[in-house]
Formats: structure tokens, C-alpha cells, sequence
């Protein structure tokens, strides 16, 4: 995914599956799903948002944290944007919290984007790609989710339908106990 040309990291944006046309075969591949993350720990980071606001991951304690990195360049990145947005509607009031990471891009540009298409999101700016390389991204669009105490319990390579009920039973199943939602059980007398 990452080409290393001397010191030089090439980010590959990875291309949606086509969807078949009403004549046409539909595609074997699976949906994209989260997975569940094995790896070692990500280290906090402080990076500054669209408006040259200084903001911490360690702010997010206590809640679930998406940690999304894109480029405005990336087809797929795009068009997930609109997904996370419903995303955030959707919880609104709940404890999760979106923070997406553009990654190696001018200011300018990524202003220009988002005075386009507004989200209600921390929009943050890895100018130097220094938190995507700690993170190991390698391919965008690439999302963490971390449980209340930042740790990362899930992740996903590739874009994905953030409003999918799977998507949401996994996130809703990080909340704080006091915060999960309550499912109908029989009472037994």
C-alpha cells in the first residue's frame, strides 16, 4: 500500500469496489467491515484543526473515537465523508466522537473542501503525515475506532457505510456501560 521510494512514503488511495449495474454481475467481494485491531497501542497526538485550534486525541477520554485519515484527493475518502456526516447526525448525544485527519495536504485546500461540504466534526490537519506514519497508515481512506480509554479496538482499510446496523451494534458495543443502549428482554417470574 505504502511505496517507500529512499524516504519518500507514497499513501495509495484505495479504490471502491464498482457497484453492478442493474445488467451486469454483481461483484463476489464481501462489504468492507471493521475488523478487530490486534496491534500494539497508537501514540496520543496534538494536531491543529481547520481553524489553527490546537486539539488533543486525550480530550476524547471517555468516549468512543473515530480516527479517520483522508485526503481530499481520495475518491473514496470523499464520498465517505458524507457516511461519517450521517454518522455524527445519527449519535448525535450520544458518547462517540469523529475526528477526521487529512493527511500531507495543503491548509488551504482542505478549507476550501470543507467550506463545500461542511461536516460537524473535528477536522484535523497531519500536515507532515508524522501521526499517519506513528499510526501506520499506509492506505486512505483508513479509520481506528478506539473504546473510552483510546485504545484501539477496531479498524478498516478502505471506506465504508458508517449508517450499516453491524457498523452500528459494533460501535454502540464500546459505549460505556452507562451509555449502551438497552435491548427488550423476556422477564422471568
Amino acid at each position: 500500500m505504502a511505496v517507500s521510494l529512499g524516504a519518500t512514503y507514497v499513501l495509495v488511495c484505495l479504490a471502491t469496489s464498482a457497484v453492478a449495474g442493474p445488467s451486469e454481475t454483481p461483484q463476489s467481494s464481501p462489504p468492507a467491515t471493521l475488523r478487530n485491531w490486534s496491534g500494539p497501542e497508537k501514540p496520543l497526538f496534538l494536531l491543529d484543526d481547520l481553524h489553527g485550534n490546537p486539539r488533543d486525541l486525550r480530550a476524547f477520554a471517555g468516549k468512543v473515537v473515530l480516527v479517520h485519515f483522508f485526503a481530499t484527493w481520495c475518491e473514496p475518502c470523499v464520498s465517505e465523508m458524507t457516511s461519517l456526516q450521517r454518522l455524527a447526525t445519527a449519535t448525535r448525544g450520544k458518547p462517540l466522537v469523529i475526528t477526521a485527519v487529512d493527511v500531507a495536504e495543503v491548509d488551504l485546500r482542505v478549507r476550501a473542501f470543507f467550506e463545500k461540504r461542511p461536516v460537524d466534526f473535528a477536522v484535523l490537519l497531519d500536515r507532515d503525515r508524522a501521526v499517519s506514519k506513528s499510526w501506520d497508515v499506509t492506505a486512505l481512506p483508513t479509520t481506528f475506532v478506539l473504546d473510552s480509554n483510546l485504545t484501539p479496538r477496531f479498524f478498516i482499510e478502505g471506506d465504508l457505510d458508517w449508517s450499516r446496523s453491524d457498523v452500528l451494534t459494533a460501535l454502540e458495543s464500546l459505549y460505556p456501560a452507562a451509555d449502551r443502549p438497552q435491548r427488550a428482554t423476556a422477564n422471568r417470574k
